[in-house]
């Protein structure tokens, strides 16, 4: 689940500024709605805009600027209800505000269904569907991950719209708040990764492929993780168990910077402060590693903490310390891993899963350790959420058709 951010409606003094610390931080997609905006105006923002995050904005009005500016697309609303007709942009989204318009979204990327909650930002702007309608839809097939919701969206309620089957949620009221007047860009950006991280739990929740980077006699470690990254996968842990700290700090930027490229979450093992200073994800924690509760003292909420475990306990310790995710191993022995523990394999996951579903623990689990695309089903059979991969997918023929057809076929 990943979230869109949406601008307050007017014009404000160092708004070019504040949306330049956001897409620094990280932020993926913005879409600019200044419904009472000139063309003149809007050009004027674009231009304080620092050119590199062109291509993250979608337009609302003035659909023009979008091809002169080289922006991600255009958003059709009551205003503007067909797009230009030279348009060159990569993406076109619409809005709509009941099931029945979820029936005909063919040829859009995605849409943005509204209002799902009551609104932050528009006073009276109330919630126009009851849970009833949402899963009715949820099963339907209408609401699906092309779907984003929109009305109301906070970090709270962000795992309630994913239950849904949304895609993401835009956001506007929960991240700006009072910042027009206040100019408060520490309060803003906080907000945002508060925001941030409620949609990467929420993601983890759905599993999918978490890419482990190896190096090896044909890729460096980056080269390695674009393969990933171009079959569709949009969760990297950046794993250099032989390099120096500093090594790793180096990779770990160029590879935050490829990350961003993609739209996916980079995750660092072991290095606490490493993860910090390049504006990782998270971090991944071996078992001989720093203890968790340790390490969130230093991340504080901002960023996801995940751990290696080996038996149901490892994960009854992990869950108490606050882990968000847990990597479950080895499924079968590994030449990536050195020093393994005993092998797990398809009986103990099943063991262990169960244990987890007495326990109440709900935490999303990836199996690792020697898996193969064939292991996949029955693995998630057993009520594991995710699959971390690595030499499976470099040692195939085409690599990046590999990772495109587990993204894809074994793990949607």
């Amino acid at each position: 689940m990943k979230p869109i951010i949406v601008t307050t409606e007017h014009l404000f003094e160092k708004e070019a500024p504040a949306l330049n610390a956001l897409f620094e931080r990280g932020m993926e997609t913005l879409h600019l709605r200044k419904p009472a905006a000139t063309a003149t105006e809007l050009e004027n923002l674009l231009r304080q805009i620092d050119e590199r995050f062109h291509r993250r904005i979608v337009l609302h009005d003035h659909f023009p600027l979008a091809d002169t500016f080289r922006l991600k697309g255009v958003h059709l609303n009551r205003r503007n209800p067909e797009p230009p007709a030279q348009a060159t942009t990569c993406s076109v989204s619409r809005s709509c505000h009941s099931i029945k318009e979820l029936e005909h979204i063919a040829g859009f990327n995605y849409v943005f269904l509204s209002p799902i909650f009551d609104s932050i930002s528009k006073t009276g702007y109330m919630r126009a569907f009851t849970p009833e309608d949402l899963s009715n839809a949820q099963s339907a097939g209408l609401i699906n991950r092309r779907v984003i919701a929109l009305g109301g969206i906070d970090a709270e309620n962000i795992s309630v719209a994913d239950k849904y089957g949304f895609g993401g949620v835009a956001i506007t009221g929960a991240l700006w708040g009072n910042f027009p007047e206040n100019g408060n860009t520490a309060a803003l950006l906080e907000r945002f990764d508060r925001l941030q991280t409620a949609c990467r739990r929420a993601a983890l929740q759905h599993g999918g492929l978490l890419f482990i980077t190896h190096q090896t006699e044909r890729y460096t470690y980056l080269q390695s993780m674009e393969i990933a990254l171009q079959g569709g996968c949009r969760m990297i842990q950046l794993r250099m168990k032989e390099a120096s700290p500093r090594e790793v700090e180096q990779t770990g930027i160029a590879a935050q910077t490829l990350c961003r490229k993609y739209g996916a979450d980079l995750y660092i093992n072991d290095h606490v402060e490493i993860c910090k200073r390049v504006g990782a994800a998270g971090v991944h924690l071996g078992k001989s590693d720093m203890p968790l509760r340790e390490a969130r003292k230093i991340l504080g909420k901002r960023f996801i903490i995940g751990g290696t475990a080996n038996t149901f306990d490892d994960i009854l310790s992990l869950n108490a310390e606050g882990a968000d995710y847990i990597g479950l191993g080895p499924f079968r022995f590994t030449t990536t891993k050195k020093d393994l523990s005993p092998l797990i394999g398809l009986t103990g996951y099943k063991q262990i899963m169960e244990q987890c579903r007495k326990q109440g623990i709900d935490l999303p689990v990836f199996a690792i350790g020697g898996i193969t695309s064939g292991d996949i089903p029955p693995i998630l059979n057993t009520g594991i959420k995710g699959i971390a991969m690595s030499s499976a997918i470099l040692q195939a023929e085409k690599p990046v058709e590999e990772a495109g057809r587990i993204c894809e076929k074994e793990l949607s």
